[in-house]
């Protein structure tokens, strides 16, 4: 039917009553006709017509001027036998209700006709809990059927109806395949292990000679012997072993060979990164040379303060606190360690060995260690102890290499970036981190940060753009 916008029937079309023209039949007060005016559209409950087919009503306003209302009386039984087609399996079937939990469609038509209620249903409770709760996970699961006997079900909703669409099929036909699929592979189990016991039977009287020989091997090898090579042809996997303690051996002898390098790097570097600096294989590394670098300067607020009032044992044990959680940031970042002063560290990144992404690796290690430090400085405000932690980068070019005499060196950078870095960490309030424009430039898409204005720092002629970083952004 087509009501216009006053609410009169203009036409009328059914093949179960004659059609109408302009029969001015009122609709206002009918749901068809308010609802659809001012939501666009309505769905009616499902009815029977002479309580033999189920029927739903549906109205759908106009998008012209007029702005009637087209209502259709759809009969459902053609939709029912849509979902009787649905194939699960030998005895499974699908099965709709309405959003009150009236069963609407099922391939039993009389519990259709019957109008059945499944709203206290265990099955249909639990589906509607779950589609009002927004929590639905599309899983199937184990619950009590329409007939009362356990089955595998799984549901589905029909937008704007609010209709469940259920499927669901008994537990002994849903888990057939599982089972069979679990007897074939135990079988095959079995067998594999029988032919494990055969195979192992033969092969134990084929490789006692060889494993002797590799007994003996390692064990001159474990003594020290690293000249000694294992010769054991027999074309398997223990060849393939022999040939690996082999290469063992030499690897040994050239580790040994780089023990006095190592050494000698250490009294610069970290362990790690000295043997990453030996495993590069790059020779006069420490020699002084030009790179682009990025520098970190940090050092707690407060501290001399706090260090002029303390005893010594109290105020080395909160450097020894404060080192540690620095310095697991700094092994993790790879960084290398310019020098310690009292609480000042100065640290630098992409030398000696080069990192493309240096400038980003330190903007992520300084906000790491002003979460380790945060911590720390929540347990020292416990223990009465008030320190701030700041935190300056700055990224350019400086002079590095060692310089010291006799035995004792110090691997340092030299130039205005590491001066630059230290007057941004002077400046730089507890909890703050500092940045030059170099640096923001480089991160500026990884990092949300704030202008700090123009600094008036000691050795600079003119005032320094700074930002502060603020957070990772998404």
């Amino acid at each position: 039917a087509y009501i216009d916008s006053d609410g009169r029937e203009q036409l009328l079309v059914s093949r179960l009553s004659i059609d109408a023209v302009g029969s001015g039949k009122d609709h206002t007060q009918k749901p068809h006709f308010r609802v659809a005016k001012e939501n666009g559209y309505y769905f009616s409950p499902v009815y029977f017509r002479q309580e033999s087919e189920p029927y739903l009503s549906l109205s759908l306003r106009d998008q012209g001027r007029g702005k009637g209302i087209t209502v259709a009386e759809v009969n459902l039984k053609f939709v029912r036998e849509e979902v009787t087609k649905i194939d699960i399996g030998q005895a499974g079937h699908a099965f709709v209700v309405d959003a009150n939990g009236l069963l609407v469609m099922h391939p039993d038509l009389s519990l259709v006709l019957r109008k059945t209620d499944l709203s206290t249903h265990p099955q249909v409770a639990e589906a509607q809990t779950e589609v009002n709760s927004g929590e639905s996970t599309n899983l199937g699961s184990v619950t009590t059927g329409l007939t009362g006997q356990s089955v595998l079900s799984s549901h589905a909703t029909i937008d704007r109806l609010g209709w469940l669409v259920f499927v669901e099929s008994p537990l002994n036909v849903a888990f057939a395949p599982l089972y069979h699929t679990l007897i074939r592979t135990a079988i095959l189990l079995l067998v594999g292990v029988l032919f494990s016991v055969l195979a192992g039977l033969l092969l134990a009287r084929r490789i006692v000679q060889p494993i002797h020989a590799l007994q003996m091997g390692a064990a001159r090898i474990g003594a020290g012997s690293l000249d000694h090579r294992i010769d054991i042809k027999t074309g398997d996997e223990l060849d393939s072993l022999s040939n690996d303690f082999n290469s063992m051996t030499l690897k040994l002898r050239e580790s040994y060979d780089n023990i006095e390098r190592i050494s000698g790097l250490k009294r610069y570097f970290s362990p790690h990164l000295a043997e990453l600096i030996v495993s590069s294989n790059e020779k006069d590394m420490t020699e002084s040379h030009r790179r682009e670098i990025t520098v970190v300067f940090c050092d707690l607020r407060n501290f001399t303060g706090f260090s002029s009032l303390n005893e010594p044992e109290v105020v080395m044990k909160v450097l020894e606190e404060y080192y540690a959680a620095l310095g697991k940031q700094l092994l993790k970042f790879d960084a290398t360690v310019d020098h310690y002063a009292g609480d000042g560290l100065m640290a630098f990144l992409n030398d000696p060995l080069p990192c493309p992404d240096h400038v980003e690796l330190a903007v992520h290690m300084a906000m790491a260690m002003q979460d380790e430090v945060g911590k720390l400085l929540l347990h020292w405000q416990k223990r009465g102890i008030d320190l701030g932690f700041g935190v300056g980068i700055a990224t350019g070019y400086a002079t590095i290499g060692h310089i010291g005499a006799g035995d004792q060196f110090h691997y340092t950078a030299i130039g205005s970036v590491a001066n630059l870095s230290s007057r941004l960490c002077d400046e730089a309030a507890g909890g703050e981190i500092l940045i030059t424009e170099s640096v923001y430039k480089e991160v500026e898409n990884i990092i949300n940060a704030e202008s700090g204005g123009k600094l008036n720092l000691k050795g600079f002629p003119n005032p320094v753009p700074v930002l502060k970083v603020i957070d990772l952004n998404e």
